[in-house]
C-alpha cells in the first residue's frame, strides 16, 4: 500500500528562486493567452452558447436557479451549473460573452492546477509543470475552456474529482474524500450522471488493476454524503417543480436516448475522435507512444508514485475514450475528460527526457520529425482554409508562422540536448499560435459563424410584430442578438415567405440570407441589401406581396439553402 510521503524529483532542491519566479511568469504568460487573451472578442457562436447564455440572462433576471427557462419556458436538457456561473458573471460584470465565458476559463484553470498540485505532490514539480503547461497550450482544451458551454465545466470538475479520488486513496486524508464527492456532486451538476458512470468505472479499474477492493469504508462514506450534499438539492428541488417533464427530458432523452439513438442527429463513425485528439492535442500528441512504450517498461511498479500515476492516467484517458466511441451520439466536446491525463502523461515523458531517462532517444527524434511534418501539414491546413473559406490568406499565413517556426527551433535544440529549452519552446509557440488565432482570426471566424454585427443593425428596425425573417438560413445568435425578434423557423422558399407575407401584412419586410438567398429575393422582389457580414447579408423588401413573383427561376437548389440547417 502505497504512503503519503512524496518523492521529490531533482527540480525541486535544484532550481534557485530567480529561475523559479520565471517559470511562474512564463505559466502565468501562458495562461494568459490561450484562456483569457481577448475572451470576449468574439460572439457567441454555434447552436449552444447563444442559447445557455439567454438562459443564464433568464435566470439571473427571474430569480430561479433552480428550473432553467427560455424565452419563459422550462428548459431541462442540461443541468445548471454552467447557468448558474454565466449568472453570476451577469451579476458581477453586466451582460457580455465576457461575463459569461470567464467563469468557465476560471473553473477550468483552478482543474488544471489541482492536477498540477497532485502530479506534484505524487511525483515533483516538474513532472507537475510539464503537465500543467502541456494541458494549457493544448489547442482542444484552450478553445472549449474560453466557451460558455457545459463541456469544459464537465472536463474541470470530472478531473478535479479524479484527483482529489486520487489523493484519498494515497492516504492523505479524509479531507481528499471529501473533495472528490464534492466535485463529483459539481461533475453531475455540469452535464448529468454520466460524471458517476465515468468516475466509478475509472477507479473500478484502477483497483482492479492494482489488485484492491477499493476505498476504505470511511473514505467511501464520506465521499458519498459529500457528493449527496453537493448534487441531491437540485435534483429533489427540479423534480419537486417539473414532475414527469424532468424525468422525460432530462433523464430519457438527453440521457439514455442520446447515448442509445440518434435521436439528435449528431451520429459519427466509430473513429471520429481519433484525429480529434491527434489535432486537439498537437504537437503533444505525437509523443504519446513514447509515454505508451515508457509506461510498459515500468509496468513492475504499478504500486509506485510515480507506476501508480501512469496507470491511473491511462485509465482515466481511455475509459471516456471508450465509453463515448460507444455512443451513437458523438461531438467534439464530449470527448474533453480525456485531455487531462493525456497532457500529464506526456508531462512524464518530457520529465525523463529532462532527467536523461528516456526509454530512446531515437524514438524522441522520430516523434519530432513528426511533429515538425505534421506542422507543415497544419500550416498548410490554415493557410489555404482561411483563404477559401473566409477569403482571408494574410490571417492564415500569420496564424500558421508560429506553428512551423517554433518547431524547426525546437529541431535546433534536440540537437543541442536541451530538452527543456526544446519543450519550451513548443510551448511558447503553441501559445503564440492560440493567441494571433483569437486577435487575428476571431473577427474573421464571427463574420461567417456568428451574427452579432449584422443583427445590431438590424436591431432599431423590429418589434415583436415585426420580427427579422431567417430567409433559408438559421443560426442561434440571430435570435439571440436581436432579442428573439425573429422569425422561429427558417423560410424555405417564396412560397414560404409569400404565404407568411400573406399572414402577417407590412409596409416592409427585413430578412437575413446568405448569397444565394439573396439573389433570389432581388430576382422575385426587389430586395435591397441594407448591411453584409461575411457571406450574411440583412436585406429589406418593401413591394407589396402582390407584386412579388411566386417561384424562383428553375436552375436547382440554391448553393446555401441547406446550410444553415446543420447549425441548428
Amino acid at each position: 500500500m502505497p504512503t503519503g510521503s512524496r518523492r521529490r524529483s531533482p527540480i525541486d532542491y535544484a532550481v534557485p528562486v530567480k529561475e523559479r519566479a520565471y517559470i511562474l511568469l512564463f505559466c502565468g504568460l501562458v495562461c494568459y493567452l490561450t484562456l483569457f487573451y481577448k475572451i470576449g472578442d468574439l460572439p457567441f457562436f454555434g447552436a449552444d452558447e447563444p442559447r445557455y447564455a439567454r438562459i443564464a440572462e433568464e435566470m439571473m433576471e427571474g430569480g430561479d436557479y433552480v428550473t432553467p427557462h427560455l424565452l419563459g419556458r422550462p428548459w431541462l436538457e442540461k443541468p445548471p451549473l454552467l447557468f448558474w456561473l454565466s449568472a453570476g458573471g451577469f451579476y458581477l460584470f453586466g451582460v457580455s460573452e465576457w461575463a459569461a465565458r470567464v467563469p468557465v476559463a476560471l473553473l477550468a484553470l483552478a482543474s488544471s492546477l489541482l492536477v498540477a498540485f497532485v502530479a506534484y505532490r505524487l511525483v515533483g514539480s516538474r513532472a507537475a509543470i510539464l503537465g500543467f503547461l502541456i494541458l494549457t497550450t493544448s489547442g482542444f482544451h484552450a478553445l472549449f475552456s474560453r466557451a460558455a458551454s457545459t463541456d469544459s465545466p464537465l472536463a474541470a470538475t470530472l478531473s478535479a474529482a479524479l484527483a482529489c479520488g486520487l489523493m484519498a486513496d494515497r492516504r492523505f486524508g479524509v479531507g481528499w474524500s471529501a473533495a472528490a464527492g464534492a466535485c463529483l456532486g459539481l461533475a453531475v451538476l455540469a452535464k448529468g450522471p454520466v460524471a458517476v458512470v465515468l468516475f466509478s468505472a475509472i477507479f473500478a479499474i484502477y483497483f482492479w488493476f492494482v489488485n484492491r477492493v477499493g476505498p476504505t469504508k470511511r473514505d467511501f462514506l464520506v465521499g458519498v454524503a459529500s457528493f449527496t450534499l453537493v448534487a441531491a438539492p437540485w435534483f429533489l428541488m427540479v423534480w419537486q417543480a417539473n414532475g414527469r417533464d424532468f424525468v422525460y427530458t432530462f433523464i430519457i432523452n438527453h440521457h439514455l436516448a442520446r447515448f442509445a439513438t440518434n435521436i439528435h442527429h449528431h451520429s459519427q463513425p466509430f473513429w471520429f475522435y481519433a484525429p480529434i485528439l491527434v489535432v486537439g492535442l498537437f504537437p503533444w500528441s505525437f509523443f504519446l507512444y513514447s509515454a505508451m512504450r515508457s509506461m510498459w517498461r515500468e509496468r513492475n511498479d504499478l504500486r509506485e508514485d510515480r507506476g501508480g500515476l501512469q496507470l491511473f492516467l491511462w485509465i482515466w484517458a481511455l475509459v471516456p475514450f471508450l465509453f463515448f466511441t460507444a455512443s451513437t451520439s458523438k461531438l467534439a466536446g464530449y470527448i474533453l475528460p480525456v485531455v487531462p491525463p493525456l497532457a500529464f502523461l506526456v508531462g512524464l515523458e518530457w520529465d525523463r527526457f529532462a532527467r536523461r531517462e528516456l526509454t530512446s532517444y531515437w524514438l524522441m527524434k522520430v516523434q519530432l520529425a513528426l511533429v515538425g511534418a505534421f506542422s507543415l501539414v497544419l500550416a498548410a491546413t490554415l493557410i489555404f482554409g482561411f483563404e477559401f473559406r473566409y477569403d482571408s490568406l494574410a490571417t492564415g499565413v500569420q496564424i500558421a508562422i508560429p506553428v512551423v517556426a517554433t518547431t524547426l527551433l525546437g529541431r535546433l535544440e534536440f540537437r543541442r540536448r536541451r530538452p527543456i529549452p526544446l519543450f519550451l519552446t513548443l510551448a511558447a509557440g503553441m501559445a503564440m499560435t492560440l493567441a494571433l488565432l483569437y486577435w487575428r482570426g476571431s473577427s474573421v471566424v464571427a463574420d461567417h459563424h456568428s451574427t452579432r454585427e449584422i443583427c445590431r443593425v438590424a436591431t432599431p428596425y423590429l418589434s415583436e410584430e415585426e420580427p427579422l425573417i431567417l430567409y433559408r438560413f438559421f443560426h442561434h445568435s440571430a435570435q439571440y442578438y436581436t432579442g428573439y425578434r425573429t422569425t422561429r423557423d427558417s423560410l424555405g422558399g417564396p412560397v414560404e415567405l409569400r404565404a407568411y407575407a400573406d399572414r402577417h401584412p407590412q409596409e416592409r419586410y427585413l430578412l437575413l440570407t446568405k448569397n444565394g438567398g439573396r439573389l433570389e429575393l432581388e430576382r422575385i422582389a426587389a430586395a435591397r441589401v441594407l448591411a453584409e457580414q461575411g457571406d450574411l447579408f440583412l436585406v429589406v423588401i418593401k413591394e407589396p406581396a402582390e407584386s412579388w413573383t411566386a417561384e424562383p427561376e428553375v436552375g436547382g437548389p440554391l448553393p446555401d439553402a441547406d446550410s444553415a440547417g446543420s447549425e441548428r
